[in-house]
Parts: structure tokens; C-alpha cells; sequence
């Protein structure tokens, strides 16, 4: 926007200021000037005003803001007073509002008896300055106002304007009627809806509420009786009718930011000054002025500025002399007063402030007056962000882990359908939860397992031929609370809902851990094995929380191929082929699933504690062990004979592999044991650990029935 130097200098009174040095000041304090025309008295500054900003799209709250700047004193200019005739404006039209809430106050002056002639010569000069043409004096004396204190107006020829059942011509702020159309100031016939704003005379619509005026009603070199409108209209209605329109004018510009509710009468007497002085005429006694009260829509707002709350906001100290010199410039009325939380300024936000709404803002108000670049240069505090809870902590590890393990991560509905639920009813506590009002399947019951969705998902990619996966989720489990009092789910229908959060694993088809391996199917021992490593992975296990698993039987998992996962004594979630035909239902062949309790495993872990434990010094060692003993033998009764009095070195047992075949009897298997030592403090020699190894292998040998390769019972 243009602003003319010496037109904000009119305000400033005493000897005028260097312009550049007003250049200077107004963007240091927030009105980048980005271009400047002219010099000396003739300089025009072309100055961005953002849009939270409306009261200084105009000279005097650009002069205001520069009054502060510079440290000088502001003042409205002085006009010659205002003569009044004896007829009273309301004795000349009439003023309804018909929609209060969007157009909160309208004021409207008439005068009388005036020759349309062009404005003064000081007018047309200051308007030509910053790019307005000049037309008439009245149309030219509404400009200038707009310019002057951002009070859009709108000048009518009285005597085009219906009359109502009074007589009086008659205004009318209303919604438009669909289909009514209207010839706006620029020629164009423009078809209006009721979305449209419009003021209208007892007839029809006249103009586009704070938009633009309808050509009609114009002043025109016959026009010798005004009406003079300022009002005050909803910015979202405004913008509402320039948009769809495809309009965009000096006045919409500033309704669609806020203007002043104030300063519709101040601008309409401003207005009726020049075009007296410029076409002579009466103006009619008072002013017409329909406001609405309803909800004190333009109550002034009180704010308390804490100056504690500065200091803290500010990392600076700024005198509350200051502080008060700088509001009271701005217009805040402000009032020192004692505070209950210490010192503190109470003000009174003026009327065209409508961006300042809290105690921040007031803070900015001193800041940018007394110098963004006063403010301390210091390094930013250290922040340590607050820890998340131990459950996230443990979801987003158990993540981390399975797609480490080289499982992929899903994420599927809580909500299923009641067959896809029932057969997997009993991993969750109580009756399943069906859902009221549901959209209708698969959605009436909530889930029972995340292997639910899993399993979904492992079907949708079996029927397009990808058999071989490996998938996991992280989500909630629900079910009914089987604690719940009797008499509340007989009162409510049913008891409270318990949602647990749950790891759910599947496998299906064929596993390969490394391009140069071979594939083998998924089984029992995969999923185990998984389940296995991500509680070890949590932290979870010897001593800490020992976990064993234990043969078990379920309706979903296949018989002697699942195990329930007991951690620190209690059922953290279970590991199985799933039953032959509930997997057909799937279609899919033997998938391998898994269930653990992410909430249990959570409950058991220690207050977390930032550690590193570096890699080992000195190189470990790997041998191995294989063991042909009965089926029926357990992986942990191996492993409990193997760790057995084993000294301190032996940091794992793994299983390396199990073999059924040729060579081995009915009702035995081969497997493979995975010894690593290791020691912080040595190198291990190779003596000590084939010892260590042999005496491992005497171990296993008590166990019944279990013979191990290469060593003889009572070696």
C-alpha cells in the first residue's frame, strides 16, 4: 500500500521528520516500507501491512505507530467545526438492519442543497499521491477518509432511493433475495444469492455490503441531497460476497480484516466537512445510528500485562515506566497497579486493535516499539525432552526388534467380523465385544488377537500368490472385564471393556535368513524362536524375568505344535502352528502365530535407564553340540542341563537346526546346540573351552534317553 509522507506527518506535530528516518522507524517496528517515490515533502512510501494489521492500512495509524518510533507526540489534525441545520437526519430517511449479526452498526448522515463540484486542490493532490484517482468531491471526500483512519463510506444520491410506507427514502442492511440482481459503480450487472450482503432501499438491493456501491444511486452532477454510510460489517460476511463475486475494493479489503466500530460516526463527520467545504449545502442536525447491542458485541477488552510474566516471555528487563509510556502512545490506556502475582499493568484494548486479544500480545506491543535487536543474545537452555511412557517405550523397541528379525509390520482394523473373532474368543478375557450399531460386517465385533488382522492380511497375499511371509502388529486386544460386578452388566448390558496391548506374529510358507541360504518351511520353532528373542530383546529374561514355554493345548492351535509363553510365572501370550482346518478356513497351509502380552512385558521392566554396554574386547567362541533325544524332550530341558554349574563364560545356547530322517529313531530328532563363550577380561583358550563344552555334553547325557555325538555315557 502507498502512504504519502506528508500526510502521516500531519499528525506528527512539531518540526516534520526526515523522511528517510520515518522510513527507518515504521519498519523497525513492523511496517516494512519496501519501496520509497519522491523526496522531501513529496515522498511517498510504499509500505506491506499484514493482514492482522487492518489499523494501519491508513495514515493516522501509520502516523500513530510512528509517533512511537520517533519518540514524538501525535495529534489529530484540527478542522473547522461542524454546522448543523435544524432538520433532523431521521426526518430526511430511514435506516433498518435486518441482520444484526452481520452488520453490527450502521450510521448514515444527510446533507442537503449541495452543487457536485471537484474536491479541493489538497485533496485531489494527497489521493493522486498514492495512486487514487480524483472524481467529485463527494465520491473523493469517502476515499479520503478510507485513506485517512481506514473508515470505508459510501456516498448515496438521497433522491434515487425508494421510498418506504413513511415517504422517506429508506435503507435496508439484508440478505439479498436469490435471482436479484444489481449494476454495481464498475458497469457490471452482477446475479446476487442469499449469501450476498447487500444494503437495499424499499425496493431492492443499492449495493454490496462493504463491497461496492450500486450505480443507480450514485453521486452524479445532478445529485444535490447525500446520504453518507459508515457502518460496521462482519468480516466473514464480506468476504464471503467479494469472493464469489470475483471482487476485490479498497473498502473490502479492510472489512474482511476488522475495521474500527468506532469510527463510523468520526468518519462520516470528517467526510461531511470536506464536501461542505467543497459543495456547500446543509448538513441535517445528528446522526443516524443503528447499533447492535445485543451480547456487547464491541465491548472494549481488559488485558493484564504481568511483569514478571515480560521477563520470563522476554529473557530481558524493561522498566515499567517504559512499559507504560510505550501502551499509552499505542492507545491501550494503561493503569499501574499492584497484581497478585507481583507488579502488573492492567489496559484497556482500543477499539481498533483487533488482533490484540491476550497478554502475549501486549508483549509484543513493547517489544517491537523498544527494539527486537535489544533483546539478549544467549545460547538456548538444554532440553531434555521428557521420557515417554514405559509402554511406548516398549512398543515402539518391539518394533524395532521384529523388523529387525525381518518380519514386516501391519496395520489392520480393530474391528472384525464375529466369525473371523470367535475362534480365537478365548485369548481374550470374558465374551467377546460386539459393537452397538454397527456399520455391519466384518465390523460388529471388536478383535479379540491382533493375529486377527494378520491372518487377513496373510490370505489377501496368498490369493495373489504370495505365500511366504512374515508379518507382525502392534495393537490392542479387547474383551469384556470377567471381574465386573454382576449388577453392572446386568444395569449396563455389559461389563467394562479391558484393552490390552498385544504383539501379534505370523508366518506362513518358506523362511530364508540370507540370500546363500536355503529355504525351509516356517514352523514351530521359527515362531519360538521369535518370540523368544524379542522378550531377550526387551531386556526381559535371566535373572531379570525368566521366561519359559510350556506345552499346551488350545482350540486354534494344532495339537503338540504350541506352547504357552509363561514370563516370571505369569501367561505373557502363547506361540503355535494354528489348527489345520481353522487355517484352511484362511487358506493357507500350517501359518505359524504368536501372541504376546506388551503390557506385561512392560510392567516387568525396571524404570527405564539410559545405558551402553560396549562390544567385548576379546574375540568369543562358537561350538557346537548335537543331541538325539525323544520328541517329547523340551528345547528348556536342554537348555537347563546345558547351563547347569556352566561357568561364567558361557554367554548363550542357541539352537543351531533339528534333524528327523534317516539315521534317527522313531520318536527321537537330532538338534544342534550352539555353545558361545566369552570373556571381558581374556582371551578364552581353546583347552578351556572344548572342556567347557565336554562337560556340557556329560550334562545332557543324564537326561533320559539323550545321546550326543562324539561323546560315550560316563565319558
Amino acid at each position: 500500500m502507498k502512504f504519502s509522507y506528508s500526510w502521516i506527518a500531519s499528525y506528527l506535530p512539531g518540526p516534520a521528520p526526515d523522511p528517510k528516518a520515518l522510513g527507518e522507524r515504521l519498519t523497525a517496528v513492523g511496517f516494512i516500507v519496501e519501496g520509497v517515490e519522491g523526496t522531501g515533502a513529496q515522498t511517498v512510501y510504499d509500505v506491506e501491512i499484514t493482514a492482522n494489521r487492518p489499523d494501519g492500512m491508513n495514515h493516522r495509524g501509520l502516523a500513530r505507530e510512528a509517533a512511537v518510533a520517533l519518540n514524538r507526540a501525535f495529534r489529530e489534525p484540527e478542522g473547522e467545526p461542524l454546522h448543523e441545520g435544524e432538520t433532523p437526519a431521521d426526518a430526511r430517511a430511514r435506516v433498518f438492519v435486518e441482520e444484526p449479526e452481520l452488520c453490527s452498526r450502521y450510521s448514515a448522515r444527510v446533507l442537503e442543497g449541495i452543487r457536485v463540484r471537484p474536491a479541493s486542490g489538497a485533496l485531489r493532490d494527497r489521493l493522486l499521491a498514492i495512486g487514487s484517482g480524483a472524481i467529485s468531491a463527494p465520491v473523493d471526500a469517502t476515499n479520503h477518509v478510507l485513506w485517512d483512519i481506514g473508515q470505508p463510506l459510501h456516498a448515496f444520491d438521497l433522491d434515487t432511493l425508494a421510498k418506504g410506507t413513511d415517504g422517506l427514502p429508506t435503507i435496508v442492511v439484508r440478505r439479498a433475495k436469490a435471482g436479484e440482481r444489481l449494476v454495481t459503480l464498475d458497469g457490471v450487472s452482477r446475479t446476487l444469492t442469499s449469501q450476498h450482503l447487500v444494503i437495499a432501499d424499499a425496493e431492492k438491493p443499492v449495493a454490496l455490503a462493504g463491497v461496492m456501491g450500486g450505480f443507480a444511486t450514485a453521486i452524479s452532477e445532478k445529485t444535490t441531497r447525500v446520504l453518507l454510510e459508515g457502518a460496521h460489517f462482519d468480516p466473514r460476511a464480506v468476504r464471503k460476497t467479494a469472493r464469489s463475486l470475483g471482487m476485490h475494493t479498497d473498502a473490502s479489503h479492510r472489512f474482511e480484516r476488522g475495521t474500527d466500530p468506532e469510527a463510523t460516526c468520526d468518519g462520516l463527520d470528517r467526510a461531511a466537512r470536506l464536501i461542505l467545504e467543497a459543495c456547500g449545502g446543509t448538513l441535517c442536525r445528528g446522526t443516524i445510528d443503528v447499533r447492535e447491542r445485543r451480547g456487547s458485541p464491541h465491548a472494549r477488552r481488559t488485558l493484564t500485562l504481568r511483569l514478571a510474566r515480560l521477563v520470563a516471555f522476554l529473557g530481558m528487563d524493561i522498566p515499567a515506566a517504559r512499559c507504560l509510556e510505550i501502551l499509552a502512545a499505542l492507545g491501550f490506556s494503561p493503569d499501574f497497579s499492584p497484581f497478585r502475582e507481583g507488579d502488573a499493568i492492567r489496559v484497556t484494548v482500543p477499539s481498533w486493535r483487533v488482533d490484540v486479544s491476550a497478554e502475549e500480545d501486549l508483549i509484543e506491543e513493547i517489544i517491537r516499539c523498544e527494539g527486537y535487536d535489544r533483546l539478549p543474545e544467549t545460547l538456548p537452555r538444554p532440553y531434555a525432552p521428557a521420557r515417554p511412557p514405559v509402554a511406548a517405550l516398549v512398543a515402539d523397541r518391539a518394533r524395532d526388534l521384529l523388523v529387525g528379525f525381518g518380519l514386516l509390520e501391519c496395520q489392520t482394523y480393530s474391528f472384525v467380523s464375529e466369525a473371523e473373532n470367535a475362534p480365537f474368543a478365548s485369548a481374550a478375557p470374558g465374551a467377546p465385544v460386539l459393537i452397538e450399531n454397527a456399520l455391519g460386517e466384518p465390523f460388529t465385533t471388536m478383535r479379540a488377537t491382533p493375529v486377527i488382522g494378520l491372518l487377513q492380511s496373510a490370505r489377501h497375499n496368498a490369493r495373489r500368490g504370495q505365500a511366504d511371509l512374515a508379518l507382525f502388529e502392534v495393537g490392542t486386544a479387547f474383551g469384556w472385564n470377567p471381574d465386573a460386578a454382576k449388577e453392572q452388566r446386568e444395569k449396563e448390558g455389559r461389563g467394562r471393556v479391558l484393552e490390552r496391548k498385544r504383539v501379534g506374529i505370523l508366518l506362513a510358507g518358506l523362511r530364508r535368513r540370507h540370500w546363500s541360504e536355503t529355504s525351509e518351511e516356517n514352523d514351530f520353532f521359527e515362531g519360538a524362536g521369535i518370540a523368544a528373542a524379542l522378550i531377550r530383546g526387551l531386556g526381559l529374561g535371566e535373572p531379570r524375568a525368566p521366561f519359559t514355554f510350556e506345552e499346551w493345548s488350545s482350540s486354534y492351535l494344532a495339537a503338540g505344535r504350541s506352547a504357552l509363553v509363561r514370563l516370571a510365572g505369569q501367561p505373557a501370550g502363547w506361540v503355535g502352528v494354528l489348527e489345520p482346518s481353522l487355517a484352511a478356513s484362511w487358506d493357507l497351509i500350517d501359518p505359524v502365530v504368536a501372541d504376546l502380552d506388551l503390557d506385561l512385558l512392560g510392567s516387568l521392566l525396571p524404570s527405564p535407564v539410559t545405558s551402553v554396554e560396549p562390544p567385548p574386547r576379546f574375540p568369543g567362541s562358537e561350538v557346537d553340540l548335537t543331541a538325539t533325544h525323544p520328541v517329547a524332550t523340551a528345547w528348556k530341558t536342554l537348555e537347563v542341563a546345558v547351563r547347569a554349574n556352566a561357568p561364567t563364560e558361557l554367554v548363550a545356547v542357541t539352537a543351531k537346526g533339528r534333524y528327523r530322517g534317516a539315521g534317527v529313531p522313531e520318536g527321537f530328532v537330532k538338534t544342534t546346540l550352539t555353545l558361545r563363550f566369552g570373556s571381558p577380561l581374556r582371551s578364552l583358550a581353546r583347552e578351556d573351552v572344548n572342556a567347557w563344552r565336554d562337560a556340557a555334553a556329560r550334562r545332557l547325557l543324564t537326561l533320559p534317553a539323550v545321546k550326543v555325538d562324539g561323546v560315550r555315557e560316563g565319558s
